[in-house]
This record gives C-alpha cells, sequence and structure tokens, in this order.
C-alpha cells in the first residue's frame, strides 16, 4: 500500500556535473505530471515522465532538475587556428576577427544528449525509488489506521446481529398488545395477525446486508494485507459498496438502536473513505 504524497530530494556532483533533483506529490484521481528542466535537458522531457510513469500510478506530480555541465563553457566554443592565422596577416583588428562568422563558432550541443541521459536516467531512478520508500512509510502508516477502523466496523455490524432478532419480537408484542386492546370491539383471526407479522419480519430482515457487509470485509482484509502499488481505487469502490449496504440497513431495521449503530458506523466508514483519497 502506498500513499499518494511523497517527497525526495538528490544532490550529486562530480569532476563533470552538478545535479539537483526534486520531486513531491500530492493525490489526484489519475497521473498528473509536471516537469521543469533547464534547457540543456529539455529533449529528455519524454523520456523522464516516462520513467516517472513507471514508478507511479496516479498522483499529482512536481518534478524539477538543476543540472549543470562543468565543461560545457569550454565546450561549447571551438578556435579555428589556421583560420584565424590567415585573417590576421590581413587585418589585425580585434573587432573584425570577432565578427569573423569562420573564427568563433558555436557547437553543437546535441552530442551531449546521450551523455546527459545516461547521468540522468542513473540518478532519476535513484530519486525514484526514495520517492516510493516515502510513499510506501505513509500508506503503511495508513494501512494500521484502516485496520483500526475495520475493527470498528465489524464490532458495530456485531452489535446489530446481536438486536436484530429482536425487531420482530418487539413488533410482535407491540401488535398483540394493540390487538389486545380492542379486541372486545373487533373480531380478529390469529391467522391474520401472524400473516401481519410474517410480513414485516420480510420487511425488516437484513440478513442479506449483514452478509454483505461481512463479504466486503473479508475483502478489504486482503486489500490492507497485500503489498499492491495501486490499491486505492479498488478500496474505493468496496467503501462505496458498505456505504450502500449500512444505508439499506438502516432503512429496513425498524429499531432506534440499529439505526444508531449504523449511523455510527457510516460516520467511521467516512473516516475511511476521507483517507484512502491518498492511497495511490
Amino acid at each position: 500500500m502506498r500513499s499518494m504524497t511523497g517527497y525526495s530530494k538528490l544532490n550529486y556532483e562530480d569532476e563533470n556535473y552538478i545535479i539537483s533533483m526534486e520531486i513531491k506529490s500530492v493525490n489526484n484521481k489519475n497521473l498528473s505530471t509536471k516537469v521543469k528542466l533547464p534547457y540543456n535537458l529539455n529533449l529528455l522531457e519524454n523520456y523522464i515522465r516516462a520513467e516517472i510513469a513507471s514508478f507511479i500510478s496516479r498522483g499529482s506530480i512536481d518534478f524539477r532538475i538543476e543540472f549543470e555541465d562543468k565543461n560545457e563553457n569550454l565546450k561549447s566554443l571551438k578556435y579555428d587556428e589556421d583560420l584565424a592565422k590567415s585573417c590576421m596577416q590581413i587585418l589585425n583588428k580585434l573587432d573584425f576577427l570577432v565578427r569573423n562568422f569562420g573564427v568563433i563558432s558555436q557547437k553543437d550541443l546535441d552530442s551531449d544528449e546521450e551523455k546527459y541521459k545516461e547521468i540522468i536516467a542513473l540518478k532519476l531512478r535513484e530519486l525514484l525509488q526514495e520517492f516510493v520508500k516515502t510513499k510506501v512509510e505513509e500508506g503503511n502508516r495508513l494501512r494500521g489506521f484502516f485496520k483500526e477502523q475495520l475493527d470498528i466496523l465489524k464490532s458495530k455490524v456485531e452489535e446489530v446481529k446481536k438486536l436484530k432478532p429482536k425487531v420482530v419480537e418487539n413488533y410482535r408484542d407491540r401488535l398483540l398488545a394493540n390487538v389486545n386492546s380492542v379486541k372486545a370491539d373487533i373480531d380478529f383471526k390469529e391467522e391474520d395477525i401472524l400473516k401481519e407479522i410474517l410480513l414485516f419480519s420480510d420487511r425488516v430482515d437484513i440478513t442479506e446486508e449483514i452478509s454483505r457487509l461481512e463479504s466486503h470485509f473479508k475483502q478489504l482484509e486482503y486489500e490492507f494485507n497485500a503489498d499492491k502499488d495501486s490499491q486505492g481505487k479498488k478500496i474505493e469502490f468496496i467503501f462505496q459498496e458498505i456505504f450502500r449496504e449500512f444505508n439499506t440497513m438502516g432503512v429496513k431495521s425498524n429499531m432506534y438502536e440499529i439505526s444508531k449503530l449504523v449511523v455510527e458506523g457510516k460516520n467511521e466508514l467516512e473516516k475511511m473513505r476521507e483517507q484512502i483519497m491518498n492511497i495511490e
């Protein structure tokens, strides 16, 4: 389990290059990547985006590089000595020498692309590995929170199961009490009373809702214990199903104590739904 929130920074320097990389992310339904590069690395943007996508599946990513080639100033100019001597023989004026296009020329930097890609690729992988590590650490913290919340939901459903038989019992007792209070004036058939109790029992039966909730809880346990890169969307869907079952249970139960437990369960589930938005 990985959080969509993460941060990592890398600084590197050797005899040729000075590199600073930084990456950070927040939650997003899909992968959105912003890349900021110096001019001499612009040709690597597509490669960098693809590399980030190979490590990260969801989240809003901000990535930047500061890059310096220590030899760039020395390599960017080349000096044509023969041409310079010829020119000096004709005119001994410095301004003309500088204006002479054949003496000083800009070197084509495209030849450095592969060298730049090699060092950038190496350091980018190091950065992304550390970045994923921070996301996993935060994901593990959230995993613990989800497990605790799941235990609370289970306990609410267990209390509902204990109260479930009393729903029909209470209705039967109230119905019989009402019948007894007016039976002197109205002739009731026992089979009519039994039919009414059976109809009520069918309307308020929450056995299927409880069964489906317990099945969803098992799915959640599996997801919380699994080590997968991308789980957020699947867990979000399971949460939606649990919320739906709680809603149906609350409507059907016709008992204050059960309705109270349903509301409490939905409140705990809402806390989980808020946090799952941070899971990749």
